[in-house]
């Protein structure tokens, strides 16, 4: 097991590279890309650019999310990036729609994916690019063979999708995994697939979900919970001690000298200071007073950590 060092958004480091083999794309091409997509995504296609990338949700018919998504335009393409269990969900319900639109769907194999983040980041990424990067965030770069997401600052992150040349790493994925639970965004894995609205993950409070853009497959379970305030869980993260769990264990509360099922964990890493950090789905009234422990590791010892963005919708 990997052990981490403090919080890259508390220290930030000079220059991480890893390599995303966890992770996977689906492309799509065709005059009708953008309308299918419209119809498949919580997020706006009509807000996406060249020169930018969006967040969203893909759900089923019932609101539940099969993958959380970097969307971001390709060349002649649109591509979705996520985990490979998250991919390959999605890819199987695009695949049952897209047969009734001119638009082809097809796993990216030829794409190579790394994370990049870091002081030196930019000047680095450029470098490598031998272009430069557009500023602020949520823009996406350009070059015949190469795409990068600019993800964030403080550290400065960038998700690289590329077709050229392979980047040298210098670190395990777990450094971005754990970047990735500071940003409080999460991905899904097996054993959370289809199990979460995508206000449950918080995908509202990244800008994930637009609520004015029209129907999509799932939208009325979401819109429902949106302006009926049905809402009744939503993603924190936890950190303490503990041993290292997977996606889909059980957290527990404690009630007196009881203890009680209280939610899901989504994603987690071990670090030197709290053994383990994790991003889990709680109830939205979960206080931070309250003690949470792993199902079957009675020495585990959670507290509630904040996040780096407000749930508040209004």
């Amino acid at each position: 097991m990997i052990v981490l060092a403090p919080e890259f958004t508390k220290a930030q480091p000079e220059y991480v590279t890893v390599s995303l083999k966890d992770y996977a794309v689906i492309e799509l091409h065709g005059p009708e890309t953008d309308k299918f997509l419209q119809g498949q995504l919580s997020c706006d296609i009509n807000q996406l650019t060249e020169s930018n990338w969006l967040y969203a949700a893909h759900c089923d018919n019932k609101g539940k999310m099969l993958a959380t998504l970097w969307v971001t335009r390709f060349a002649e393409s649109v591509l979705l990036i996520s985990t490979q269990a998250a991919i390959a969900a999605s890819l199987a319900q695009l695949q049952k729609y897209g047969v009734f639109s001119k638009t082809e769907i097809t796993t990216g194999t030829s794409f190579q994916l790394f994370g990049v983040f870091g002081t030196a980041a930019p000047a680095r990424v450029a470098e490598w690019l031998q272009t430069p990067l557009l500023d602020g965030q949520h823009t996406a770069t350009q070059t015949e063979h190469s795409v990068v997401l600019n993800l964030g600052a403080e550290p400065d992150q960038y998700l690289l999708v590329t077709r050229g040349h392979e980047l040298p790493t210098n670190s395990p994925a777990e450094y971005w995994q754990a970047l990735e639970i500071e940003r409080g965004r999460a991905t899904l894995h097996e054993g959370t697939v289809l199990e979460f609205v995508p206000q449950m993950l918080n995908v509202q409070a990244l800008a994930g979900i637009s609520f004015t853009k029209g129907c999509y497959i799932g939208q009325e379970t979401i819109a429902r919970m949106h302006y009926l305030g049905k809402q009744k869980r939503a993603l924190f993260r936890l950190r303490g001690k503990g041993s290292m769990v997977a996606p889909g264990a059980i957290i527990e509360q404690q009630l007196g000298e009881n203890w009680r099922r209280a939610g899901t964990v989504i994603n987690a890493v071990s670090r030197t200071d709290y053994p383990l950090d994790l991003l889990a789905v709680l109830p939205s009234d979960s206080e931070a007073t309250t003690v949470y422990r792993v199902k079957d590791d009675n020495a585990s010892f959670l507290e509630i950590y904040p996040l780096p963005y407000n749930l508040d919708e209004s």
